[in-house]
């Protein structure tokens, strides 16, 4: 009975092996197999053994050595020696190479969308200080863990409760790119011992890669094969479902509109763009101007004359505050009632949860297959605005 259980969880890993490699054309343009480093860095006292295998992630890459060292670079340029506990700090490591002792715990954690990763590996017992008020967490473990005071609140990325973090022995620092605002925070959290992680799965391109830094994290808590297997499968589904559809694109546009009337699309080398074009549909603003911003400000007038014909319209309210009816949205300019998206019923509003859900980014994926699809049933995501 054990060797038949055996073969089938061998069989099921050939099954998503071979998957992961026969994507359609738009997923695999956007893989990469990482070759094993050229001039990988000399270690004494610690062997170089293998790069890891990323399929999406560009923004990382990770150099596996002897006694579960690793050594991580991040935007080609930031280095992170993953060192076990008691393990000899080798002697020539570069003054620039940050260490960090795993597995970690007492974690002061700010990049808000890696919280999702850390749940999904079950490692919140990792994380024991939030740069995020409990109020603001749509991660449903993380505002239980701070209700139960597992995680407390130790102050914005901008002005941490250094005191705090001392007395509590934290010993990482897991930064967004924000931290770059405020340079002296960082070099004060070094300055006392803490080491700062900078994460910047923000520059992914491709959405499955922000949801592949789950393996950075998962060697940061010893559970890498745990975050293999979870990113395995989300990518296999995503690719059973999505080439099982056989509707023509439809075009669908994302917004929300400020204060002031403006429409805020998103840049066309967005990840939402990404995840759109990935599930079939045809972005109305795919031909907007590459910025350093993933977001484009356009009056009312431009946005009518761009998506008035739109097939769908979707409406951003993790940022702006949800629609609960048509009423709302034309409440905001009386041009959306000449829209077909409107006539047609086809209005749809994601949930505050979308930015933090880092690791059902895949959901996300086949939230807007079914829409564009008109298979809309079950949507984790995405809710229809009557």
């Amino acid at each position: 009975m054990k060797k038949n259980t055996g073969f089938k969880l061998i069989l099921k890993k050939a099954l998503i092996a071979i998957l992961l490699f026969l994507l359609p054309a738009f997923f695999l343009s956007c893989t990469r197999t990482l070759p094993k480093s050229d001039s990988p860095l000399q270690l004494e006292g610690y062997n170089y053994e293998k790069s890891l295998l990323l399929y999406y992630a560009k923004e990382f890459k990770i150099d596996q050595y002897s006694s579960g060292a690793y050594l991580v670079t991040v935007a080609g340029s930031d280095r992170y020696l993953f060192l076990p506990k008691e393990a000899a700090l080798p002697k020539n490591l570069p003054a620039q190479v940050a260490v960090i002792s795993i597995p970690v715990s007492n974690v002061y954690l700010c990049a808000s969308s890696a919280m999702a990763l850390w749940n999904r590996l079950d490692s919140l017992e990792s994380i024991k200080f939030s740069a995020v008020q409990k109020k603001d967490w749509y991660v449903e473990s993380a505002l239980q863990a701070m209700e139960d005071g597992r995680i407390i609140y130790a102050g914005k990325y901008n002005a941490p409760d250094f005191e705090l973090l001392l007395k509590e022995n934290c010993p990482l620092a897991i930064e967004s790119t924000m931290i770059y605002h405020t340079p002296q925070i960082k070099e004060k959290l070094e300055s006392l011992g803490i080491p700062v992680f900078v994460d910047k799965s923000s520059y992914e391109e491709n959405p499955l890669g922000r949801m592949e830094w789950i393996k950075l994290y998962a060697l940061m808590c010893g559970k890498l094969e745990q975050a293999e297997n979870f990113f395995d499968e989300q990518v296999a589904k995503i690719q059973s479902t999505v080439t099982s559809q056989k509707s023509a694109p439809k075009s669908v546009a994302f917004f929300y509109i400020t204060a002031t009337g403006m429409v805020v699309v998103r840049g066309s080398e967005d990840y939402i763009v990404k995840m759109i074009e990935m599930a079939g549909g045809d972005y109305t603003f795919k031909n907007t101007r590459k910025t350093s911003s993933p977001s484009v400000s356009v009056s009312m007038e431009q946005f009518y004359s761009q998506c008035a014909d739109a097939d769908i319209l979707i409406y951003n309210s993790s940022i702006d505050n949800t629609l609960h009816g048509k009423a709302d949205l034309l409440s905001k300019s009386p041009l959306f009632a000449d829209f077909k998206a409107v006539q047609n019923g086809e209005i749809w509003t994601t949930g505050k949860y979308l930015y933090q859900a880092t690791d059902r980014i895949g959901d996300m994926i086949l939230d807007l297959s079914a829409i564009i699809n008109g298979q809309a049933e079950n949507l984790t995501f995405l809710e229809r605005v009557e």
